[in-house]
């Protein structure tokens, strides 16, 4: 990461934390998070909703 606005972010987060250490290590699953989700993929685009729910038994 570069030490840019998102360095400094980070940084006054994790030094006005009441657990600096704990700050830290979630802020770093967050980062791992985003990567991981950037590395899965995002699901394809479509033109129109289409519900994911079942509507089958349903009252309406």
């Amino acid at each position: 990461m570069e030490l840019d606005c998102d360095g400094v972010l980070m940084n006054t987060a994790i030094v006005a934390a009441r657990d600096s250490i704990l700050m830290a290590s979630a802020l770093k699953q967050v980062i791992e998070a985003g990567r991981e989700a950037f590395l899965a993929g995002r699901m394809p685009r479509k033109r129109f909703a289409s519900a994911s729910s079942p509507i089958d038994g349903t009252i309406y």
